[in-house]
């Protein structure tokens, strides 16, 4: 039996409501991590321990879907909109996904939007590199002025000089 346009529209909502639930989870989940990785004594450890993100995030992920409950497969695949208990399974696999798309998350945060500490700082390396750039030009634009101020005053003095003679 198809389902009339008010139950498919209701399931619409419960689809598209849990697939931004789980978007958000993995953004948010991200930039909470990011506090951690992003520090300095974990970069040193990390560098020492490769691999050592991803096993953090899955458990961190996995943690928070069993803590709430969620189960994005359960939400997707059920028969009923609003009905859908977690399994075991579908918390595993809904951590897997938002531990992967926190890394998706992470290349839009930092690559794109600059958001990142790594972009933050090339960022103002370049904005300082572009500033240091206008200051010499300047500079330079002051002596040439001064040079021309100065082959001027000498060249009306030699002049003068030679109207006395």
């Amino acid at each position: 039996m198809i389902p009339g346009p008010d139950a498919a529209y209701d399931r619409l909502l419960d689809v598209l409501g849990a697939l931004f639930l789980l978007v958000v989870l993995a953004m948010l989940l991200e930039r909470a991590l990011a506090l951690v990785f992003e520090y300095h004594w974990f970069r040193r450890l990390s560098a020492r321990v490769p691999g050592l993100k991803t096993p953090i995030a899955l458990l961190v992920c996995w943690f928070t879907c069993q803590h709430i409950r969620f189960d994005i497969l359960a939400q997707l695949f059920s028969n009923a909109p609003g009905d859908s208990p977690a399994t075991e399974i579908g918390v595993l696999i809904t951590s897997a996904v938002v531990a992967g798309g926190s890394a998706a998350a992470i290349t839009l945060f930092q690559g794109v939007l600059h958001f990142g500490r790594d972009a933050r700082l090339g960022l103002m390396e370049a904005n300082r590199a572009a500033i240091e750039a206008k200051t010499a030009e300047a500079r330079l634009r002051v002596n040439r002025a001064e040079a021309a101020s100065f082959r001027d005053s000498t060249t009306g003095f030699r002049a003068q000089g030679a109207d006395d003679a």
